[in-house]
């Protein structure tokens, strides 16, 4: 029997509130994904920044992450450039992402987009598991193909599973799957052509929030939707380009921070170089 192709990596990261600041208790890699040294800006948060070496995933590779913040502990994760997945005529590419939060925990799961490359396969799992009384905010964002250099993304596959409990108890839960070819790409009831999507998930969240963010929302009418699910906040949004999409992001996250996480805007220091 052959061996499956392509290159598997695993981190597993643990922090734990010790000494009045959360410190990273358990952090265990293999293959190419690794963290840089935490820091620690004024917000109290550890933000510790992701970071794949090859610099794209490649047919047959799999990333295994794994993220928990115990009682009390606040992480903020992100990377410092867009994950791209590369064409594949073979296997595809596998992502796995698992996210724990315990009581009076936070979590924000903050990376930049995810970049298909046409003929490109990928299959994401992301697996959420909250306490009631812990606190979470991430986004997924998706770049279709490389317009500026000519692709298209005229052909390739995406699969995307959501997964997010509260208490043991399954609260959201989304699937994506489409082809290039598939009318989704550019039907007015599926991505309409733009180049770019992503959604925003906070918790918790009441009807305060969603009124705020609405309000927010008025800046980009018809670009971004926001709705409350059992406690969560969801914001999607569409774009021509992921830049205008980061910028729309962040600019909406530094300000239901507070009213989420009772953390002040705080942006890493990745994300101004």
């Amino acid at each position: 029997m052959s061996e499956r192709p392509g290159w598997a990596a695993q981190i597993d990261l643990m922090a734990e509130q010790r000494h009045g600041r959360p410190v990273l208790t358990r952090r265990c890699h293999a293959g190419p994904l690794r963290i840089q040294k935490p820091f620690y800006p004024e917000d109290g948060t550890c933000h510790i920044y992701l970071l794949h070496p090859p610099g794209g995933v490649v047919g047959g590779d799999r990333l295994d992450m794994r993220v928990e913040a115990a009682a009390n502990a606040q992480l903020l994760i992100t990377t410092p450039a867009a994950t791209k997945i590369y064409r594949s005529t073979g296997a595809g590419s596998e992502i796995d992402i698992h996210i724990r939060a315990a009581d009076g925990a936070s979590v924000e799961w903050l990376p930049m987009d995810t970049l298909l490359f046409g003929a490109s396969r990928l299959h994401q799992t992301t697996t959420v598991e909250l306490s009631s009384l812990s606190r979470f905010c991430g986004w997924e964002m998706v770049a279709l193909g490389r317009p500026m250099s000519g692709d298209d993304y005229s052909s390739g596959q995406y699969r995307a599973q959501l997964r997010i409990s509260v208490n043991g108890i399954p609260t959201l839960v989304e699937r994506l799957s489409f082809s290039a070819t598939d009318d989704i790409i550019t039907a007015p009831w599926g991505l309409s052509g733009h180049r770019a999507f992503g959604a925003l998930y906070a918790y918790p969240a009441d009807r305060d929030v969603l009124t705020h963010v609405r309000q927010l929302l008025e800046a980009w009418p018809d670009e971004v939707t926001a709705t409350l699910v059992d406690g969560f906040l969801v914001i999607r949004s569409l774009t021509a380009r992921s830049h205008d999409l980061k910028e729309r992001f962040i600019t909406l996250w530094q300000r239901i921070r507070q009213m989420i996480l009772g953390l002040a805007p705080c942006p890493p220091r990745i994300w101004a170089t």
